[in-house]
Formats: C-alpha cells, structure tokens, sequence
C-alpha cells in the first residue's frame, strides 16, 4: 500500500524552464492525478530544485496550498525544497524530509516519482516501495532506464492506472 507519493514538482508536475522568473506550467492532467490520490488517501508531497520561497511563490502563483483536507482543490501535504535538506538527491534525505514532514513512518509505503536520475536514486537509497521514472520532464527513456527504478511511466498522471490502493482513512 502506498501512503505517501513524493513527486518531482519540476518535470513531473509543472514544465521545466532554465527562466527562474517564467510562471510555472503544470502538466496536463496533474491537478486530477494530484486530487484522486489524496482522495485515496495517499498523501503528497513535492520536491522542488529550488529555494522553499521560491517554491512557495510557484505554488501561490498556482494557486496551490499545503493542507491536510483531503478534499481541498489544489492541494498537496508538503513540500521538500532544495534548502530544506542537507544534501539534495541522489541523498536519500529529501524523501526521508518529506516522510518526516507527513508522518510516514514505513518507507516501504512511499512512492517516489520523477524524472532524473537523481531522485530515482535518491529513492532507491532511501528505500522507497516504488520508484518510478516519468518521461515528462528533461529525462529520456534510456537515461531513465540506467536509473534504479521499478517502472517508467509516460507521466504522473499514469500512478492512478498502477492501482495504487487507498490507504487507511486518517
């Protein structure tokens, strides 16, 4: 069972750009993957290459907000932001940082979904259930298929197609 998704906010979730100053795009279909997985139960959290203020920016820009109500829009349960850990992936402490930051206490329940090399790795050492390669960001398929990984997906909005089963109503 999967209880918590950390998931590549640049790449997986919003466009990549190299332009800092450029609204963020989010991927087709990202909202309602976002919102069915925490209807499910599984709670969300975004790692972002950035700066947590310029994370948080991003998401406002969006109009996104960090709550634990299930059926709020546009919402996701964290975010782990380059300067919220002490060493960014392939270290496995970005996903513990968001682990800890939702209260998941088995690794074995989280799922890690991006698109570098980097956080697959970064999953794979932490020990993460599942890892999963998605093709909607810089990364392509051979490079992602070098990477540790137990699938590779198109994009995020595949998860709900692996079945992910709902966790225990918190």
């Amino acid at each position: 069972m999967i209880t918590l998704a950390v998931l590549s906010f640049e790449g997986a979730v919003i466009r990549r750009t190299t332009d800092a100053a450029a609204a963020p795009v989010v991927l087709r279909g990202v909202e309602a993957t976002i919102a069915e997985l925490r209807r499910r139960g599984v709670r969300i959290v975004l790692v972002c290459e950035r700066t947590h203020v310029e994370a948080a920016a991003q998401l406002a820009a969006l109009g996104w907000s960090r709550t634990e109500d299930l059926r709020a829009a546009r919402a996701i349960d964290a975010v782990v932001a380059a300067d919220d850990a002490s060493c960014g992936p392939p270290a496995p402490y970005a996903v513990h940082h968001a682990m800890e930051s939702t209260g998941t206490l088995d690794v074995r329940q989280v799922l890690v979904a991006g698109d570098s090399f980097a956080l697959l790795e970064a999953g794979r050492a932490a020990g993460a259930g599942w890892v999963v390669g998605v093709l909607s960001g810089s990364a392509r398929r051979p490079e992602l298929e070098r990477a540790p990984h137990d699938v590779i997906l198109t994009d995020v909005n595949d998860l709900v197609a692996l079945a992910v089963p709902a966790a225990p109503a918190r």
